[in-house]
């Protein structure tokens, strides 16, 4: 048998691993990872394949961990494939648990959908709860 070159070996493993990268977003992944949130390689990947934008609910999740709410990625995924704002949504209801109101992630989509700004929403609603007197 003829000896091999290790070039026609190690080139396609290269390509097969920078494909790899490309289509898994680790950076995501890992970002997640350390911030709690529990999202696999695997369900990135199938995001990508979807079209779904992984950056916006991957930034969703961390938002929603850190402030204390219980959002999963299969409803800021829909969410987001139906042209929703993630942001908009994650922001209010953060906003909305911070200030003591009670606030769904339905109602927040709702709100969303009309064209409101939720953090808005809340600081005004604050306002009209909280006489503040100026002396």
């Amino acid at each position: 048998m003829e000896n091999l070159n290790p070039l026609i070996i190690i080139i396609p493993i290269l390509v097969l691993f920078f494909i790899i990268l490309f289509f898994l977003p680790i950076g995501l992944w890992f970002a997640a990872t350390v911030s709690g949130v529990r999202i696999s390689l695997m369900e990135l990947l199938l995001m990508r394949i979807r079209r779904s934008p992984i950056q916006e609910i991957v930034s969703g999740l961390i938002v929603s961990a850190k402030g204390g709410l219980n959002l999963s990625r299969e409803e800021l995924e829909a969410f987001a494939l139906s042209g929703g704002n993630i942001q908009n949504v994650v922001n209010g209801m953060v906003a909305a648990k911070q200030a003591g109101f009670p606030l769904s992630f339905n109602n927040a989509a709702k709100a969303d959908a009309q064209g409101l700004d939720i953090v808005a929403s809340v600081k005004e609603k604050m306002r009209e709860t909280q006489k503040v007197q100026f002396e």
